[in-house]
């Protein structure tokens, strides 16, 4: 789907795909997973190659960063979470050139579906090919952002539920196990999450220097100073990324280290009943070796202290243990 823009509308009159006209006055083209027809139209009326999806996905800086005919090519991924709720990456990519800017996607993405009306509105008025995309990256980076917020308040809640003392009263063996693979499943998706924006960022920020680079001769100052406000604003998630990613790790050591000292709660206290059994298992092993000579045997209390010796060789044991905490 191709939806066109011009400095200060969107164009919603289907264009007809047979011509090599653009519409008049357009400065930017949105290609929703364009069909090979809007292709071969987009070749034509702007007399580029039209990146595929296959040449978005590579990750090699030639690939990524491009300049062409005065047509500078840009791609990154950007993360969208699937139907179930998981994070995957899908390529987007930018043909900007000094009149007009093609974007390339092939998902609905969230970051572009405000753009139309910031891009029309934002700095007070009409923008030119070069505003339209600098909207654009602004857009997505606030998407980044408010994912990234929402991630470190998800790992602020997890690591009350693993360190705070509330925690620490509620702690109930039988279910910890099952918390315990909770948490670590959750961490481990927050740390796919962030990785995957961690691409992204590292994208973005190859992207802004070489578009400072090689646009140049019509960078207004007003695009000067936004792109350096886009700079220091990915440095500035970059930081916050590398913070989570930190934390990531700090919780899910946290976890693991819960996890070995239930296993190892669960060994001792089965190593105390085994060491407990030992006595009894002795006396008792000691009595039936049925010997005619055992005095024991012929006398009237022999059974009874048969049975008081092998309960206080468990009891004795039992009750040491306790008093050292062992269990």
């Amino acid at each position: 789907m191709l939806v066109f823009h011009t400095s200060n509308a969107r164009i919603e009159t289907p264009v007809d795909l047979a011509k090599d006209a653009l519409p008049q006055e357009t400065s930017w083209i949105d290609a929703l997973n364009p069909s090979e027809k809007e292709i071969a139209f987009l070749e034509r009326a702007l007399a580029i190659r039209v990146p595929s999806y296959d040449r978005l996905v590579e990750i090699e800086s030639s690939s990524r960063l491009a300049t062409e005919n005065d047509h500078i090519f840009l791609s990154l991924p950007l993360v969208i979470r699937t139907a179930e709720g998981m994070p995957h990456t899908t390529p987007v990519g930018f043909v900007v050139s000094r009149d007009i800017l093609l974007t390339l996607h092939f998902e609905t993405l969230k970051a572009f579906e405000t753009c139309s009306v910031r891009a029309a509105h934002a700095n007070g008025g009409a923008q030119d090919s070069m505003g339209h995309f600098l909207t654009i990256v602004e857009s997505i980076i606030d998407h980044v952002a408010d994912v990234l917020e929402h991630v470190g308040t998800d790992l602020d809640d997890i690591s009350w539920r693993i360190f705070s003392e509330d925690a620490a009263r509620r702690h109930e063996p039988r279910k910890e196990g099952g918390n315990l693979r909770n948490v670590l499943r959750q961490v481990g998706r927050a740390g796919d999450l962030t990785a995957k924006i961690s691409d992204s960022l590292l994208g973005m920020g190859r992207m802004i220097p070489y578009v400072v680079a090689n646009a140049s001769a019509y960078l207004t100052p007003t695009a000067k100073q936004r792109l350096d406000s886009l700079s220091r604003d990915i440095t500035s998630l970059n930081d916050y990324e590398t913070h989570l990613t930190d934390k990531i790790q700090l919780l899910v050591d946290a976890t693991l280290g819960f996890t070995n000292v239930e296993q190892n709660n669960v060994f001792r206290v089965l190593t105390v009943f085994s060491i407990i059994g030992i006595p009894p298992t002795f006396f008792a092993s000691m009595y039936g070796m049925n010997f005619k000579t055992m005095p024991e045997y012929d006398w009237t209390y022999g059974y009874a202290y048969g049975l008081a010796v092998i309960a206080l060789s468990a009891i004795i044991p039992a009750v040491w243990f306790k008093w050292r905490g062992w269990w």
